[in-house]
């Protein structure tokens, strides 16, 4: 039924429907009725003309339309664009809400990274939160997947991220598995690979390929129970034949975007309290 509520096909059907009739009626041989056709086809002229100007429009309403029709595009694509803005943002605050509720001591400070130090090898990078955002050195930076580094450096506004691929990281951690305890430092050998070391570890340890490291909380640097990575390799130092695991994070260090500060959390500092109650 749609084909046949078309102008235009409507208009072909009258005329031919004309044409038809005056053919069977000049057949007939019936010239007392031609003046009756003519009067009939010159109306259904005029009908099929005045059906077909309607379907017409002027070349100043088509540019109207055209432009009602670009803004109207122009509009849902910055709809588009607030949607995924707003899509990201909910996923990074699931996120945040995720660490916040299994770790109810933790203060955190959401970041994003607006600088990678290409020049590094240890994959540093900086993030939008600074001082005033009660940001300092030595704060833990982590993500939902684990811990990736700590402020080495910060000002007012931005602050520079050490990450755990860098040996001027290191952190008390153990093999949850285990408990055999160790301490996480960057290597030169697996920084390229988004792997670190668990070193300093017991020659009796029994530790093996799959097992999930932690920090242990010792020092009060770093809390305790963050997720490192889990053991990718068991090796042994070529100069002192000591024995140390490789261990990949469960984050992709090199390409994180977001991440979070850990501003304060349970036992933070214990080391300088103790050491300053001592003095």
């Amino acid at each position: 039924m749609e084909f046949f509520s078309d102008k235009k096909v409507k208009i072909v059907s009258i005329t031919i429907a004309a044409v038809i009739l005056v053919m069977i009626i000049s057949a007939a041989g019936r010239p007392f009725l031609s003046s009756g056709v003519n009067f009939l086809t010159k109306g259904l002229s005029q009908v099929s003309a005045a059906a077909a100007s309607q379907g017409e429009k002027t070349y100043d309403e088509l540019l109207e339309e055209n432009k009602a029709l670009k803004k109207e595009s122009a509009n849902l694509r910055t709809q588009l664009v607030d949607y995924y803005d707003l899509k990201d943002e909910n996923a990074r605050l699931w996120k945040y809400y995720k660490i916040k509720k299994g770790n109810s001591d933790y203060e955190i400070m959401p970041a994003s990274v607006i600088r990678r130090d290409s020049s590094q090898d240890f994959y540093s990078f900086s993030i939008d939160v600074g001082t005033t955002n009660g940001v300092y050195v030595q704060d833990p930076v982590i993500t939902e997947n684990g811990l990736v580094g700590f402020i080495s450096s910060a000002n007012a506004v931005s602050s520079k991220v050490t990450t755990i691929l860098s040996p001027d990281l290191q952190a008390g951690a153990l093999d949850k598995r285990t408990k055999d305890s160790g301490v996480i430092a960057g290597s030169a050998l697996y920084a390229d690979d988004n792997k670190t070391t668990l070193s300093k570890i017991d020659a009796n340890a029994k530790i093996k390929k799959d097992d999930i490291i932690t920090t242990s909380g010792i020092g009060g640097i770093y809390p305790e129970n963050l997720i490192v990575g889990k053991v990718s390799d068991i090796k042994y130092d070529k100069y002192d034949a000591t024995k140390y695991a490789v261990v990949t994070p469960y984050e992709n260090i090199k390409k994180v975007t977001d991440v979070v500060v850990l501003t304060d959390f349970k036992n933070k500092g214990e080391i300088k309290r103790i050491s300053e109650k001592e003095k």
